[in-house]
């Protein structure tokens, strides 16, 4: 009697493991099907299934998933993947357990559209970038991939892509060609190549060649912390015969999404640089120091923090030339502040610091409100007006300048002392100069003005009018031993000796009304007065 219970209960359960058995794809077929639909579904997002292999006890086989978002207002994406084996963790799977889902993911060709239009919407919500850190996978392998992301101007596309990824041995990355637009980068690399590690969730990319001069010794993917809505990107790259280090981290979970970026550089060569992207004018130098962070949002400047400092040595662009610029600046509570811009040249010493204000649109760019100083020593002022396209042998002598100003509602302030010697002005030579300005709101007055060629000199002091009168007023006083050196079209033939013409003005200025007195002696004539 007890033999034949037990061989009942054994057929039974025979019975039930080949039910169970036979039953199995069918379930997880069905099952796999319903929770992508769902899951999808609960994102926003269409999904579709063409078929799904369930072998027993082996990956299963999605012949073809097709992904695309239901909305257009935020993060559309349009997901094709072919013949993707999955093979599953069903341990935990079934009795929710923590750790991976999916030991084994491997895509025979992959196809992704990405154009993100408006990034103040959330796509995701936070359950679902929790379901995606469960589905990241012990092993990765695509086959082929071609990739188009869009963000604003920007656009990123990859064509055939193979990428083989794991935790237990090294893996291989390989691009045909990945080029990237922006309104202020385009350029094209093909044909990478480069090795992978996957552990911890995090990917690294090591040994990838992206141009001649470009090498990315590493770059990893910090996915770790992908359900809580944070990720990050740490990189070193050897660049023209330097080297860029930077780390990057994007939180969006609360309410104000957050960048932390820090970065430095370090003796990368303009002219490799300059090569490498086809600039048409040739830029030579050393980028010898450069670190910068930002912290914040750009779509919230009075969140953003941020600061730059930069040293260039020998920066050559056409015939501009400079032994030394060094720039420091600092973001912070919607100003900017510019700590130092200085220039360097030979003898020639340029120094200028302030703080504005954030400007409220692209526009602002152009007229921002700026306070700040300003200090110049200049003994050769020719190379030193060739940094701003000037003819540099238009120009020669030595030049100091030492002020203030102010632009704060488009409205120009603050003052000036200028101060020069053996001076020279397209081919007019002077002797000394001296002038105090001051900049007001809509008036410029000439406190003092100094200017001496040999025996000559004048002096003067006055107002000009700024707004849309344009009136002035002011007093002029100018001797000049010989009148003909000033106009060169009377002065006679080479060769033959000319005499003086000594002349000696005085002027009240009152915008159309001059009232002007003076003394012109012409030889073996007598004086004209005026």
């Amino acid at each position: 009697m007890l033999k034949s219970r037990l061989f009942l209960v054994s057929v039974l359960v025979l019975l039930l493991a080949l039910l169970a058995i036979g039953l199995a794809p069918f379930a997880v077929s069905n099952g796999i099907r319903l929770w992508i639909w769902w899951a999808a579904r609960q994102e926003g997002f269409i999904a579709s299934i063409d078929k799904i292999d369930t072998p027993f006890l082996h990956p299963v086989v999605i012949r073809q998933l097709h992904i695309k978002s239901r909305r257009d207002d935020a993060l559309r994406i349009d997901l094709t993947a072919t013949d993707a084996s999955v093979g599953l963790n069903f341990k935990h799977l079934l009795l929710h357990m923590r750790g991976r889902i999916i030991r084994n993911l491997s895509i025979r060709e992959l196809r992704v559209e990405l154009h993100r239009s408006n990034p103040n919407l959330r796509a995701i919500t936070r359950r679902g970038w929790a379901t995606l850190q469960r589905l990241l996978p012990e092993n990765l392998s695509i086959a082929n991939s071609e990739m188009r992301v869009e963000n604003g101007p920007t656009l990123i596309l990859l064509r055939h892509g193979i990428l083989s990824a794991s935790e237990t041995e090294a893996g291989r990355f390989s691009a045909a060609e990945i080029m990237i637009a922006s309104p202020w980068l385009r350029q094209t690399f093909s044909q990478l190549r480069g090795a992978t590690h996957w552990e911890g969730n995090r990917l690294t990319l090591a040994g990838l060649t992206l141009s001649r001069g470009l090498d990315f010794q590493s770059a990893t993917a910090d996915l770790s912390r992908l359900g809580k809505q944070r990720v990050g990107l740490q990189f070193e790259v050897d660049a023209f015969g330097g080297k860029i280090r930077g780390n990057i981290s994007h939180e969006w979970r609360s309410e104000h999404s957050n960048w932390k970026i820090a970065g430095g550089a370090s003796d990368i060569s303009l002219a490799q640089t300059s090569d490498a992207f086809g600039f048409a004018d040739r830029v030579e130098g050393l980028l010898h120091a450069a670190n910068f962070t930002f912290r914040g949002n750009l779509a919230e400047p009075d969140r953003v923090t941020a600061s730059l400092w930069s040293e260039l040595t020998g920066p050559t662009w056409r015939n501009r030339t400079a032994e030394a610029i060094m720039l420091g600046a600092a973001v912070y509570n919607r100003k900017i502040q510019l700590q130092q811009l200085y220039i360097r040249q030979k003898s020639n010493q340029f120094t200028l610091s302030g703080e504005a204000a954030f400007p409220v649109n692209s526009s602002g760019w152009l007229s921002p409100d700026f306070r700040g100083n300003i200090s110049a020593s200049i003994n050769q002022l020719g190379d030193f007006v060739a940094l701003f396209g000037a003819n540099p042998d238009d120009f020669a002598g030595e030049l100091t300048i030492e002020g203030a100003m102010d632009t704060r509602d488009r409205k120009f302030g603050g003052h000036l002392a200028v101060e020069g010697a053996s001076l020279t002005f397209f081919k007019t030579g002077i002797d000394s100069l001296a002038a105090k300005l001051n900049l007001k709101a809509a008036e410029l007055e000439i406190e003092q003005l100094d200017i001496k060629r040999k025996n000559d000199s004048l002096s003067g002091q006055g107002k000009i009018d700024m707004s849309r009168e344009h009136s002035y007023s002011g007093t002029l006083d100018a001797r000049a031993d010989n009148l003909l050196d000033y106009f060169s079209s009377f002065r006679g033939s080479s060769g033959k000796s000319e005499n003086p013409i000594p002349v000696d003005v005085q002027a009240t200025i009152n915008s159309s009304n001059w009232d002007a007195r003076g003394v012109i002696r012409v030889p073996d004539s007598s004086p004209i007065s005026f």
